[in-house]
């Protein structure tokens, strides 16, 4: 009786989980970023997340703090109350009450978290059902090549308790890290891991295999996704970033050497590569609500301009915006981020838009279905010649960014190296700022929820902010 008892009340919680915010952007077609934007940015309370340590080349070690690239939260309803769940360079995955900035639980994965969970209800036992996929740098005190590389775990949501590790192997890439999120379709999980190869697995615990310190996830298949061509132009850079897309049951991946491809998932998948662009490819795709991608491409690689294309599932390009070079720390121009879509909303602007802003620090606002009567760019190879988007309104922000913006109904909500801007689209197409939060870099990608920005930086802390 009691044993029934037990698993009556596990599902009983189980079932008062609900994701809202399951992985990065949203979703699988990345382009919803939450539900009610706010029209303040006054800080209703922030929280430190720490600092860690973590390597780089043959050892030179630096100290991070705060959230980086991407580091957007996840948005879990549970119980009637919201919860967050934050990577950190501080090595940590939390779990935050988001009315308050309560931390629940903290689990350290053994180096810096760049990028953002995947929450996936797996089924079974209410400890291990619903797990968050996350990625992170290869492991502190590991030597890059020599040393193990545990860089994707699986987490209880539930417990913090880590369930699953996967030692990413050294390949001709400079990298083992993961900064990407997982896809989901149905029981298996889908991940571009920096050592290039594309990686589908089973997120649960119950089907892991004996690892290390670990268990380790079972590998359905991998695919890579460079080519033995590219070592001449790219050398060792032959990471993969991005976060895939599904549209179907296609999963459709920026890889870093200038491509992308077209991913089948399971066993036998077919992996295609769909456009050829040239360029380094970081960003994450959004779907857009004509069933074309959005791609950003930063200058490196190319002859000349990074920026964004639009271009359909069969790798047909519909139009490209050439963003200017400038030099800025590592990079050259381009875009590093994402392009932001605002299909999913209502409002009373058009669902037709786009926005994105490159490391020039240049916000542009686009009618993604509408293009500029005779003008075409040259693409970022200078191969050939594009159609020009019609471009509504640009603001300069006050530096630089590789943030991702969010594109709520009619408001944008970005990121950069020295604060946070929310401006709102008018009917007719302009930006009009609401606000400003001056002070904090945020390179990393916030998200919204019932009026509040949630927003991390590497000053340390997570910010909520609204009216």
């Amino acid at each position: 009786m009691k044993v029934l008892i037990f698993f009556f009340s596990c599902v009983c919680l189980s079932a008062e989980v609900k994701p809202l915010i399951s992985t990065y952007l949203g979703d699988n077609q990345r382009n919803f970023y939450g539900n009610r934007a706010p029209s303040k940015l006054s800080i209703k309370w922030k929280t430190y997340l720490g600092s860690g340590k973590t390597t780089f080349g043959a050892g030179a070690i630096q100290s991070w703090k705060g959230v980086g690239w991407t580091g957007q939260p996840l948005v879990i309803e549970e119980s009637e109350e919201l919860y967050l769940i934050q990577g950190t360079l501080s090595h940590h995955l939390k779990k935050i009450r988001a009315r308050d900035g309560k931390v629940i639980w903290s689990t350290s994965v053994g180096d810096a978290i760049k990028g953002t969970p995947t929450f996936v209800d797996v089924g079974g036992p209410a400890a291990t059902r619903h797990t968050l996929i996350v990625g992170s740098r290869s492991g502190f005190g590991q030597h890059w090549r020599n040393g193990t590389a545990y860089s994707l775990h699986g987490i209880s949501y539930t417990t913090g308790k880590r369930l699953w590790a996967y030692n990413s192997r050294a390949t001709a890439s400079i990298s083992r890290d993961c900064d990407a999120s997982a896809v989901i379709l149905g029981r298996k999980a889908a991940i571009p891991l920096e050592n290039g190869y594309f990686t589908v697995f089973s997120p649960d615990v119950r089907n892991a295999e004996e690892g290390g310190v670990l268990p380790s996830p079972e590998i359905i298949e991998q695919t890579r996704l460079f080519k033995n061509s590219d070592f001449e132009l790219y050398r060792r850079e032959l990471c993969c970033e991005s976060s895939p897309t599904m549209v179907g049951n296609t999963a459709y991946v920026a890889a870093g050497v200038g491509r992308v491809y077209a991913c089948g998932l399971g066993f036998f998948g077919v992996t295609s590569p769909k456009l050829e662009i040239g360029g380094d490819l970081n960003g994450t795709m959004p779907l857009t609500n004509d069933k074309h991608l959005l791609l950003g491409i930063e200058k490196q690689f190319i002859s000349g301009q990074g920026g964004v294309v639009k271009f359909s599932t069969s790798g047909k390009v519909k139009w490209f915006h050439p963003l200017p070079d400038r030099k800025w720390y590592a990079w050259n121009g381009g875009l590093v981020g994402s392009p932001s879509v605002n299909h999913r909303y209502n409002s009373k602007v058009s669902k037709d838009l786009a926005c994105f802003v490159g490391i020039d620090g240049v916000l542009t606002l686009v009618n993604h279905k509408k293009l500029q009567p005779g003008v075409k760019n040259w693409g970022p190879r200078r191969l050939e010649q594009y159609p020009a988007p019609l471009v509504l309104d640009r603001v300069q922000l006050p530096q630089g960014s590789i943030s991702t913006p969010l594109f709520v109904g009619d408001k944008i909500v970005v990121g950069y190296d020295s604060g946070l801007d929310l401006y709102q689209v008018t009917p007719a197409g302009r930006l009009v700022r609401l606000d400003r939060l001056e002070g904090p870099m945020f390179d990393a990608t916030p998200v919204v929820w019932n009026e509040r920005v949630y927003a991390g930086s590497k000053d340390g802390f997570l910010y909520c902010l609204g009216h």
